[in-house]
């Protein structure tokens, strides 16, 4: 397991607390630290970003966001 997985779980997780607290904008930037530190997909993290950008009626964008996550 590589170092930088912890900060990458991390930054997952406080985007989902935000993003339970509706604090969708902070959530999102949570959700991007996270990919831009994982070598891996993030399914996660796109699929939780286009959640939170659905919940701010950013319908284009969320559906960019689901397609990576399932393409990637």
């Amino acid at each position: 397991m590589s170092k930088g997985c912890g900060l990458v779980d991390q930054w997952y997780l406080k985007g989902l607390l935000l993003y339970r607290e509706k604090s969708y904008t902070e959530a999102i930037k949570c959700f991007d630290r996270s990919l831009e530190l994982s070598s891996l997909k993030g399914f996660n993290s796109w699929y939780m970003k286009g959640i939170s950008l659905y919940h701010m009626n950013e319908f284009k964008e969320a559906i960019k966001c689901f397609d990576r996550s399932i393409s990637n």
